[in-house]
């Protein structure tokens, strides 16, 4: 299955003080910046980093496990050093796929980048890689992570555009709910479950869940969501003044909340994060790792924390970005990027 301009994937990982020992191990890079805390309080960051090879082997963990996948040669990594990693932040890196050098040879070009828990780019870059063209074989004995466009017409989906990604080892509870726009991917071991409703450029990483129940789940243009994300349109208030169980009638759950939840147009959501029922999160906000939404949030804003709290401005610059791909669309003729 070859590779398709504007793929990506991403994997997420909080940088532990054992791991920049394991690093520091491994490596033979004893660095005082790295594993002596007194030294380092006096050096230019003020306390120890992690070392840059080590966040940078992140990428390594998405090319070779999940885009291209097993299989995987990296030719060629460029990487620019961009701000330093501190033990306990968490990092995602994201690989994209830029272009296609040689389709018959399996050779392609991704974007590389790792970002931390407040969308600061750490680590940016290029990969050249060679790839055979088999995705992680399934339990069916197929080769292809995603349903084929056939297949994914047979899922009774209540409405599906073009350039679709769906892992064939996503949950999908009442697909008959589920409406999808262009240029979607919905990843590995996600549950899918009620009404939701996806824009046109979406990414659900693995492990997230989203339960949308009757009053739904909607994912503007140009949203996402990192891995192990759960979003609730529908929950129990755990009071104890009703039951919770999903096998108790309702009748015993007067206490249960059902309101929409709305991810507007660019907003991003990071790993492990938790958004409860009636939340908006609006325009253009991101959310960092592990944060809990149980209001909603304002526009351009960079959010973190249980509950999550406005840090700062968010840059507008990727709606420049976005007029671009639009223009791009246009003179291709429309239906999607590519």
């Amino acid at each position: 299955m070859a590779l398709m301009k504007g793929q990506n994937a991403c994997f997420s990982k909080t940088v532990t003080e054992s791991d920049v020992y394991g690093f520091a191990g491994i490596t033979g890079d004893f660095n005082r910046v790295h594993i002596d805390e007194e030294k380092a309080k006096n050096g230019t960051f003020g306390e120890r980093i992690a070392h840059g090879f080590l966040t940078a082997g992140f990428i390594s963990t998405v090319l070779g496990m999940y885009l291209p996948g097993p299989g995987t040669i990296l030719l060629n990594q460029s990487l620019n050093f961009k701000r330093p990693v501190k033990i306990g932040d968490t990092i995602t890196a994201k690989a994209t796929v830029m272009e296609v050098l040689k389709e018959d040879e399996g050779i392609y070009k991704l974007e590389t980048v790792c970002t931390n828990q407040f969308q600061e780019v750490v680590i940016d870059g290029e990969a050249v890689v060679k790839y055979a063209g088999e995705l992680r074989a399934q339990d069916t004995g197929r080769t292809d992570t995603f349903y084929s466009s056939q297949e994914l017409k047979s899922l009774g989906l209540k409405r599906c555009g073009k350039n679709v990604f769906i892992s064939r080892n996503a949950v999908l509870y009442h697909p008959e709910q589920l409406e999808i726009g262009n240029n979607v991917r919905i990843d590995d071991f996600t549950t899918i479950s009620g009404k939701i409703v996806l824009g046109d450029y979406i990414h659900i990483a693995q492990f997230c869940g989203l339960y949308g129940g009757s009053e739904g789940i909607f994912m503007d243009d140009f949203s996402g969501i990192s891995s192990k994300v759960t979003i609730y349109a529908t929950s129990n208030d755990y009071s104890g003044n009703s039951m919770t169980n999903p096998m108790v009638p309702a009748k015993y759950k007067t206490t249960d909340k059902s309101e929409a939840v709305r991810l507007c147009r660019h907003v991003v959501v990071g790993s492990g994060s938790v958004i409860l029922p009636g939340v908006t999160i609006k325009e253009g906000s991101s959310v960092g790792a592990m944060s809990l939404c149980g209001k909603s949030l304002d526009a351009w804003g960079v959010y973190a924390g249980a509950p999550a709290k406005r840090l700062k401005e968010r840059s507008k610059k990727l709606l420049q970005l976005e007029r671009r791909l639009r223009d791009h669309e246009a003179a291709a003729g429309g239906g999607g990027y590519s």
